[in-house]
């Protein structure tokens, strides 16, 4: 990792992708600055040098370069143009890199905002769980200004293996919602398929071996497959933030004329999750709603 890089950044949203994201990107800029609505998550970072600010704004007034990992779109919209947000402090000729999974019309309406006040916004979703956030190998897709994208490319190399580059902020969001979209499918084929063999008397983990050694396999599959076996569901990705995804992109989808049908059904499914108590468990929990329909 590059440790001598020119812009101060700031970074905003320590939650489980946005902690080892700011770690990494903590060493690689002349002043790093911090905000999440929780302080104290922020501790490791305060340790090892970043300095404390008490809303968004203040990040932006003292970076050239302002990252953030939110939760949802209201989120993303209260810290980027809230009173005290991103775009209250960003000096002209500032940028704005937000990483969240959000909603192709906000990132649009975002760039335009900013483009307004002589700053710069771009959406790179990333595609990758802890563990790649953590070791620096995420897949990301950068939608916006080309030539701002080359400033930020630096940066954004600290976190990815691989970026896709767009023109328009909007065009990233949709295929981070579009590969999203594969997540929720496969889970809910992975949690069908073992409840069907469990009913069926088949072993489960056989299930797991036959698709591992054939065309089908898929680490999802191998990892989650085992999780749900071992009755482990400690959040990588929380069950309520599918959800808000799957939501995402079936509004997304309907705004182009994309009909989603299987991933309606996939809705219902995680509706009736997390309505029984398991938003904040890992997204495979689904497999327990799957449970409840047939009686466990």
């Amino acid at each position: 990792m590059e440790t001598h890089m020119q812009h101060t950044l700031g970074f905003i949203g320590l939650g489980m992708m946005g902690m080892p994201m700011a770690k990494r990107l903590a060493t690689a800029g002349a002043r790093f600055s911090i905000y999440n609505r929780t302080q104290s998550k922020a501790e490791s970072l305060l340790s090892a040098g970043a300095q404390w600010c008490e809303n968004p704004s203040a990040v932006a007034s003292q970076s050239d370069i302002v990252f953030s990992m939110v939760s949802n779109p209201d989120a993303l919209r209260e810290i980027a143009l809230g009173p005290n947000g991103v775009l209250a402090g960003l000096k002209p000729g500032g940028i704005h890199i937000d990483t969240s999974t959000v909603s192709p019309s906000l990132t649009r309406d975002l760039a335009l905002r900013y483009a307004e006040r002589r700053c710069f916004f771009l959406h790179a979703p990333v595609l990758g769980s802890i563990p790649q956030a953590t070791d620096g190998t995420l897949l990301m897709f950068a939608g916006g200004d080309q030539v701002v994208y080359q400033t930020a490319e630096p940066y954004l190399k600290i976190l990815s293996k691989q970026i896709w580059k767009f023109d328009h902020p909007e065009q990233a969001t949709h295929l981070k919602l579009i590969c999203n979209l594969f997540i929720a499918g496969m889970i809910t084929t992975l949690g069908q398929a073992l409840n069907f063999a469990q009913k069926a008397d088949v072993d489960q983990r056989t299930v797991l071996d036959v698709i591992g050694q054939s065309q089908l396999t898929s680490p999802m599959y191998q990892t989650k497959g085992t999780s749900i076996l071992q009755n482990n569901f400690a959040p990588r990705f929380f069950l309520e933030h599918m959800l808000k995804d799957i939501n995402l992109m079936l509004d997304a989808a309907r705004d182009v004329g994309a009909p989603l049908p299987a991933i309606e059904i996939a809705q219902e499914l995680f509706s009736e999750a997390r309505s029984a108590g398991l938003g904040l468990e890992d997204y495979s929990a689904v497999v327990k709603a799957l449970q409840a329909r047939g009686g466990k």
